[in-house]
């Protein structure tokens, strides 16, 4: 994977709503100097979403966009007390928001490369098992390098 760490981990995320979460953390996007416009990466996070559910089972979501908002690829990894993320999903515990600059047609893209080993991390019972106990962001950092 071309991007081997999270800009931000955040281990006690505060949200009331999937659409105030997902605030949080492009704003996170934001501060780090990864978005050329926060108000556009979130309406194609919020437009993806609304095509089809990013939770993936196991408490996870995978939120998403490619977008020409993107400065270059990037992800954050939040935890937070479980949140119903769709109606008809389980709650949601772990959330990785992935920023992936769109890409022209023919050049290749580093999305599917992070979706599957994102994916994979978090479908493992193991590092989810780390995900929940964990008391500070480097216990976080060494399940992603």
């Amino acid at each position: 994977m071309s991007v081997k760490q999270p800009v931000s981990i955040q281990l006690n995320l505060k949200s009331d709503s999937k659409l105030a979460l997902l605030e949080t953390l492009c704003q996170s996007f934001w501060e780090a100097g990864k978005l050329f416009n926060r108000k556009q990466f979130l309406e194609e996070v919020l437009k993806r979403e609304a095509l089809l559910s990013t939770y993936c089972g196991e408490g996870v979501a995978i939120p998403h966009a490619a977008s020409t908002a993107v400065k270059e690829p990037a992800f954050i990894f939040a935890r937070c007390a479980e949140i119903n993320w769709d109606e008809e999903e389980s709650p949601v515990q772990f959330i990785i928001l992935l920023a992936i600059p769109e890409v022209a047609e023919g050049e290749e893209s580093p999305h599917i490369d992070m979706m599957s080993e994102i994916a994979t991390l978090a479908l493992d019972e193991e590092i989810r098992a780390v995900w929940a106990s964990a008391r500070d962001e480097k216990t976080i950092l060494k399940t992603f390098i």
